[in-house]
């Protein structure tokens, strides 16, 4: 439910103050903690330490598992066993990424109260419940926008969700999105 204080109705451009109010759901938790996110330091080095302990133990190993290579791969046998390192290697660290995702969706702390957004130039304003806190524009360090959220981006893990159901229309979240991008780039100059 979108309702713009003065009594206009949403459209193209959004008039501000705007206040949005939606009930936050297990599937919009899940929606941001699906993102497509680049893997982290941590990540990454957690990946390189799983492909070098897989590399040794293929390499320690490498006489009896020969036999399992093909015997046109043989000459390419060390090859051969270092691009299953790696694709085992990828295969563990996806399988991590993705129990944490769900862990993450799992142990979220779902608002028992209806969530209440209160945008202006100024900033933004959360309410939910007796709870009030109040986010300048400068806080929001990214906008993303899916087809059905809209996520404003405090930290690398932090971000105020704001699904589709809180507006009128596809084209009214996209307002929203536009703007918060143009007032959050524009509180940082």
């Amino acid at each position: 439910m979108v309702q713009v204080r003065g009594g206009r109705k949403m459209t193209e451009a959004i008039e501000l103050p705007l206040k949005l109010s939606f009930r936050l759901t297990r599937a919009d938790i899940a929606a941001y903690e699906s993102l497509p996110r680049e893997f982290s330091r941590g990540s990454v080095l957690a990946f390189f330490a799983v492909f070098f302990v897989l590399g040794a133990v293929l390499g320690a190993f490498e006489d009896d598992l020969g036999a399992l290579v093909p015997q046109s791969l043989a000459d390419y046998r060390h090859i051969v066993l270092v691009v299953a390192a790696a694709a085992i290697a990828y295969a563990c660290i996806t399988l991590v990424l993705t129990l944490r995702t769900n862990w993450r969706i799992a142990r979220a702390k779902l608002p028992s109260d209806e969530t209440g957004i209160d945008v202006s130039e100024a900033g933004l304003r959360v309410t939910n419940g007796a709870s009030v806190r109040d986010f300048g524009w400068a806080l929001i360090a990214k906008v993303i926008e899916t087809a059905d959220h809209v996520f404003l981006c405090l930290t690398p893990r932090t971000a105020l969700i704001v699904p589709l159901r809180a507006f009128a229309s596809r084209d009214d979240k996209t307002a929203f999105a536009d703007l918060s991008e143009r007032l959050s780039c524009g509180a940082e100059a």
